[in-house]
């Protein structure tokens, strides 16, 4: 392709001009440069962020992908840039949720989110699902309260963390959503409300509760109500400091047997996906 073309561009290969499109050229420029002999792997593998009570090794990443459908879906930009106020979760994890939740909109059941915090997550899910004209109850499950149910496999939480939140905010959240339907589980789930929502089935559970024992809780719980081809989706996986969930992912994949499969990505999330009517294996 000779410089300055744009192959295959529509009206047959106008010559790129103007600022914006010199500064496409220099972008991508720059990102072949680093991609070729895996310079930004290199650099980046130089950077360690470890910390003493790290379990797992770190490193910065930077992924040269550039693919981004979030951009060509205005329902999700519209809904994102309502919640992203509301959330610690990115726009790409945001899409993960958004675009899982439709793959399994031909299964029954309802959507299960614990670990709330604000609600943008939780929200983005009931506008998803009522988009999709979905019949299902979205569930939004949290103590208000922080982390609960720190331990041993959590180096870096104490308990309390992500305090900074009540159920006013995420009502008023709500509120700029009409049509927008959730149930709030407030306490710790499942042993304080799980009771009320015994009889669910599932077909999507988001875990987001950064800590081991909190997520196994809400796993084992949600398993045998969660449909064959249903997904639960753990935020945090491999997040810096939240050991625990890398842990227990780690676990449920290399216990999977029949019964689940486990695919990862590197911005933080494991999504597992249920392949059986079978009871979770023994971590």
């Amino acid at each position: 392709m000779s410089p300055g073309v744009a192959h295959g561009h529509p009206g047959g290969g106008r010559g790129l001009a103007g600022p914006k499109e010199a500064g496409i050229r220099l972008a991508k420029g720059s990102v072949l440069w680093l991609r070729d002999r895996r310079r930004l792997e290199r650099l980046l593998a130089k950077v360690v962020v470890d910390g003493s009570r790290s379990r797992y090794s770190h490193r910065l990443l930077a992924p040269t992908a550039t693919l981004s459908p979030w951009y060509d879906d205005e329902a999700f930009l519209a809904v994102y840039e309502a919640v992203t106020d509301h959330t610690l979760v990115d726009i790409y994890r945001c899409w993960d949720l958004w675009s899982g939740l439709a793959q399994v909109a031909d299964l029954p059941g309802d959507v299960l989110e614990v670990g709330v915090w604000r609600g943008g997550t939780g929200v983005l899910l009931a506008e998803r699902s009522r988009q999709l004209g979905l019949d299902a109850t979205v569930i939004l499950a949290d103590t208000f309260e922080g982390v609960v149910g720190a331990g041993d496999q959590d180096p870096w939480y104490e308990g309390g963390e992500h305090a900074d939140t009540s159920v006013e905010v995420v009502e008023s959240l709500k509120a700029r959503f009409p049509g927008v339907s959730a149930s709030l589980a407030v306490g710790r789930f499942p042993d304080d409300t799980g009771a009320a929502w015994a009889g669910s089935s599932l077909r999507l559970v988001h875990i987001d509760v950064d800590v081991y024992s909190s997520a196994l809780s809400t796993l084992k719980w949600a398993w045998p109500r969660l449909g064959v081809g249903g997904l639960v989706i753990f935020d945090d996986f491999g997040s810096y400091e939240c050991e625990g969930i890398a842990t227990l992912g780690m676990q449920l994949m290399s216990a999977a047997g029949s019964v689940l499969r486990g695919v990862t990505n590197l911005n933080g999330h494991l999504t597992v996906v249920k392949v059986a009517d079978e009871p979770l294996p023994d971590l």
